[in-house]
């Protein structure tokens, strides 16, 4: 098994995504490893590394739809630090309304706070 470098990647995975939107990170993952094996068979690439590096490529957009689950820490797609937003309850309270990564798409709120699907496409110009 052979790790490609993130250009490589990054250019099958703009290649893949001409062709099609993709709606799970498995098949993100598929894809891009079959492309990968066409001119290297050796290659291998795991979905989460694909899903970041596909986060990290400009001109790839990455939607992330939540289901419920346990306030995260931490950006669970991507891992870097989250935004929190507060707003005031109806007893002057400040409370979590939502929490926003700065470097990727993700959005949690409420009781949402898992990714429980990606979906990838290109960026259309124009």
């Amino acid at each position: 098994m052979m790790i490609p470098n993130k250009e490589i990647v990054r250019f099958v995975l703009k290649d893949v995504l001409k062709r099609k939107r993709i709606r799970s990170q498995s098949g993100l993952a598929e894809a891009v490893e079959k492309k990968l094996k066409e001119t290297e068979i050796y290659y291998s690439i795991t979905p989460q590394r694909a899903r970041i590096i596909a986060i990290e490529t400009p001109g790839i957009r990455v939607k992330i739809s939540n289901r419920k689950g346990r306030q995260p820490k931490k950006c669970p797609a991507c891992g870097n630090k989250l935004r929190k937003k507060y707003t005031k309850n109806l007893k002057g309270r400040k409370s979590l309304f939502s929490l926003k990564c700065s470097k990727c798409s993700y959005r949690g709120s409420g009781t949402k706070w898992i990714p429980g699907r990606y979906e990838f496409d290109l960026k259309r110009s124009g």
